[in-house]
């Protein structure tokens, strides 16, 4: 923790700790912990300045509350895998909205219900934090349309496999099939107020992969990877 007197110039978002700016509000997303909360006034402020990377007029107060809540670090940020808001493009298409996918051949239909169970009993057994930075790493070199034929016949098999729809372990399930396949996506977390809601989508670009684009539109995004 800060002590009084101590350079508060060093301290920086936490690594895996997203931030939205909503109004006034800061509503932050903390994988590690797999928590959301919201933040006014000067902290979130504080926090507004130091996710744009201006200089942050950080009082004493401010800085113990935020690290108290694991919000912010000493030093160099060790940055990992996550993206901020900035790094997302906005979305303009939906893979989703065009034509079905033709016949599923049925090793992808098998490993698209594979994933999304597995998706789900991995988000039983270990921590959020651990479960998003074993992702494969992002790709470059496949090109759109394959992607959105990938996408369509992903969104396709989903709702064939035996589980409910959940978005955070549906999105993960296509983000670990589309890295493999070498192309180039982001998993996405975003959020909205009034009433609060949370959701987790896949994106290439401005292109979404797993959602209707509408539906993605209503959510600011708090942190991706």
């Amino acid at each position: 923790m800060t002590a009084p007197g101590s350079d508060l110039s060093s301290c920086r978002i936490a690594a895996g700790v997203g931030v939205a700016l909503i109004g006034d509000k800061a509503v932050v997303l903390d994988v590690r912990h797999d928590r959301y909360t919201m933040w006014r006034g000067s902290c979130a402020s504080a926090l507004q300045d130091m996710r744009s990377g201006k200089p942050c007029p950080l009082s004493h107060d401010d800085c113990r509350t935020l690290e108290r809540h694991g919000l912010l670090t000493q030093g160099e940020q060790s940055t990992g895998p996550w993206l901020t808001a900035a790094d997302i493009r906005t979305p303009t298409s939906s893979a989703v909205e065009g034509p079905e996918a033709g016949r599923l051949r049925p090793l992808h239909l098998l490993a698209s219900v594979w994933n999304c169970i597995r998706a789900r009993m991995d988000l039983h057994s270990a921590p959020l934090h651990q479960v998003l930075i074993d992702l494969p790493a992002a790709s470059r070199g496949r090109t759109t349309r394959d992607l959105v034929t990938h996408a369509r016949a992903f969104d396709r098999a989903r709702r064939l496999a035996p589980v409910r729809p959940r978005c955070l372990p549906d999105a993960l399930a296509y983000a670990r099939m589309a890295r493999r396949k070498g192309f180039a996506v982001d998993l996405v977390f975003g959020v909205k107020l009034h009433p609060f809601d949370a959701h987790c989508w896949v994106q290439s670009g401005g292109l979404v992969l797993t959602d209707p684009l509408d539906k993605v539109r209503r959510f600011e995004v708090v942190l991706a990877l």
